[in-house]
């Protein structure tokens, strides 16, 4: 069955767009092809009302975004944040849950039993937290819910690995190859076998482009030295992790020794007399020399012990968590310096990396879909009907309606508000921010936000107010899609040094992921001082540290 399938929507949470953003966005074409589908009459009714209400939306969206004043748009998001129309929205739920239960009302009412159910299943103890019914949870939030019903009314239902190239597409680091797919998205003379196949053909060609200039680079060897800096990292969590072996830890030590010293001489020879003129090479290069230098030292130590119960000793202080600079430490650091002086020496270069890695990956997942396009089906009510019913924001509005008790109306409608507030925010800063999904026994409140920044950079700010330990902020950077940068900021020196305990475990956990924490800090300072310094999610160089 032909489909349309919009590459510009964008789906919840991945995409780091908000759901009132996306909900009035216009297709520009699609990677697939449709001819128009029947609607029925209540079908159609209700894509002219979203079609209606989303031209307003977006007006005066347009209207606060095309203010003369940054200033005042920076007033307006303070101003929504510090609204606390119901701080902690998930225990404001079970209240709702509750009391809809004792209403008599309930019981005479099918459908407001069955809306009282469907917040009891949503209302999930913070212990389930797992990453995929995270990404639900946030999805049925109530934020997304105008561009989930959007996307419901007006596309097909396609397989994940359909739903996995696109997201990967729309996460492109590459401009160029980006516009490119956008272009052949909106050739309307092709069906769906053919754009795949166009679709492969512009994916070979960057490839080939992209492996011609890595190909012409004198510093093509030093760029794949990025990864294998990043490998042996990887390798260093997992032993850490468990009881390592004195053989084992003999051989790779070896290993790595002979890798840091080539790679120490290698990078001699990058420096001229024109890349030293440039201070972001210098400096870097300069860096770079001092903790290969270090490293190299560190490994000929243990290089140099005979006895393995002292080798087991030594090795697990320098890569544990204890150490002031382990092994691990200085190993990122050798990789994010090398990354950024190999690129002060050729851009181009370490570009065409980057991009021949994004079009390989691309390449496989589209072999995968091209497998499952066959398997696309036509959405039908049924699937937009539980669109609704699964998401919070429909479910308030549906028990704001049917309910006779003026109580649990009021509180219906309080939390839409809360909803509505986290909507408004979302559009401003350009990302998605909504409550903590979940019911949390310990904490008062709290928000979550997702944001995309420049390049392959993503953002993530949890804001957290513990009963028990007071406000603790959480600033998560993803960079080049395997660095973890994370900035801790606690109201309490008690909860710094709970967390501190169990930073190592925290560590191993993204290791696992097949991501490197780069950088990991953690401070306690007063609560007015937390606020001050996260204040502002849209310029995340407020508050977050970026030291290496």
């Amino acid at each position: 069955m032909e489909i349309l399938n919009n590459i510009n929507t964008q789906t919840a949470v991945q995409s780091g767009a908000s759901g009132a953003q996306s909900a009035v966005k216009t297709p520009q074409g699609g990677l697939f092809k449709n001819q128009p589908v029947p609607q029925s009459a209540s079908e159609q009714s209700v894509q002219n009302a979203l079609d209606n209400v989303g031209k307003l939306v977006a007006r005066v969206l347009d209207e606060l975004k095309s203010s003369a004043s940054i200033a005042k748009t920076e007033q307006i998001l303070e101003q929504a944040k510090d609204t606390r129309i119901a701080p902690n929205f998930s225990n404001d739920l079970q209240s709702l849950a509750k009391a809809l239960e004792s209403e008599s009302d309930t019981e005479q009412n099918a459908s407001l039993k069955e809306l009282a159910l469907k917040l009891k299943e949503f209302l999930k103890p913070i212990a389930e937290l797992k990453n995929a019914p995270l990404n639900e949870q946030i999805k049925n939030s109530g934020v997304l819910l105008e561009a989930n019903l959007k996307d419901a009314l007006s596309g097909e239902k396609l397989p994940s690995s359909i739903q996995k190239l696109l997201s990967d597409i729309k996460n492109l680091g590459n401009q160029n190859l980006l516009n490119e797919i956008l272009t052949l998205a909106n050739d309307e003379n092709l069906d769906n076998q053919n754009s795949f196949s166009k679709l492969s053909t512009v994916l070979e060609n960057t490839k080939n482009q992209a492996q011609n200039t890595l190909n012409n680079s004198n510093i093509k060897a030093l760029l794949s030295d990025v990864n294998k800096l990043d490998n042996i990292l990887k390798f260093l969590d997992k032993t850490s992790a468990k009881e390592p072996n004195a053989d084992n830890i003999k051989m790779q030590v070896g290993k790595m020794l002979d890798f840091v010293s080539n790679l120490k001489d290698k990078i001699g020879d990058l420096a001229n007399e024109k890349l030293n003129q440039n201070f972001g090479f210098s400096s870097n290069h300069k860096e770079l020399r001092t903790t290969l230098e270090a490293l190299q030292k560190d490994l000929k130590f243990l290089n140099d012990i005979g006895d393995e119960a002292r080798l087991v000793k030594e090795f697990k202080a320098l890569s544990g968590d204890s150490s002031e600079a382990s092994l691990q430490d200085k190993l990122q650091s050798a990789a994010r310096r090398l990354a950024q002086t190999l690129n002060f020496a050729d851009a181009s270069a370490s570009a065409a990396k980057a991009n021949l890695d994004e079009s390989k990956a691309l390449l496989k997942q589209l072999k995968l879909a091209s497998n499952d396009i066959t398997n696309i089906t036509q959405k039908n009510s049924a699937e937009v009907a539980k669109t609704l019913s699964s998401d919070v924001k429909s479910t308030l509005l549906s028990i704001s309606e049917k309910s006779q008790n003026p109580q649990i109306s009021q509180m219906a409608n309080k939390m839409l508000s809360q909803i509505e507030i986290h909507q408004v925010v979302s559009s401003l800063q350009g990302g998605i921010q909504t409550y903590m999904p979940y019911v949390w026994d310990g904490v008062e409140g709290g928000n979550v936000a997702f944001k995309r920044g420049k390049k392959d950079k993503y953002y993530a700010q949890i804001d957290l107010n513990f009963k028990k330990y007071g406000q603790v902020n959480v600033m998560v950077g993803l960079i080049d899609k395997r660095y973890i940068d994370i900035s801790v900021a606690t109201q309490t020196s008690e909860f710094k040094n709970l967390i501190s305990s169990g930073a190592g475990e925290l560590k191993q956990a993204i290791s696992q992921l097949g991501l490197i924490v780069s950088n990991f800090n953690l401070k306690a300072m007063p609560k007015t001082q937390i606020r001050q310094k996260f204040k502002n999610f849209g310029g995340f160089d407020v508050g977050f540290d970026k030291k290496i």
